[in-house]
């Protein structure tokens, strides 16, 4: 089995997993905060329009 290494073999064999793992760690970690954020935000305007309605 050939193997096409990114950094030349520099990481060793499993040079590109470390670095697509990492990306994929870095994406999954921004979403999780960008969903987290646009649900407080729901919550805020929920809250904003419950006290325009009194």
């Amino acid at each position: 089995m050939t193997r096409l290494p990114l950094l030349h073999g520099v990481g060793g064999t499993y040079d590109e997993a470390i670095i697509f793992g990492g990306i994929a760690v870095l994406l999954i970690a921004l979403g999780f905060l960008f969903w987290k954020a646009s649900k407080g935000k729901d919550e805020r305007r929920k809250k904003r329009k419950a006290r325009r309605k009194r």
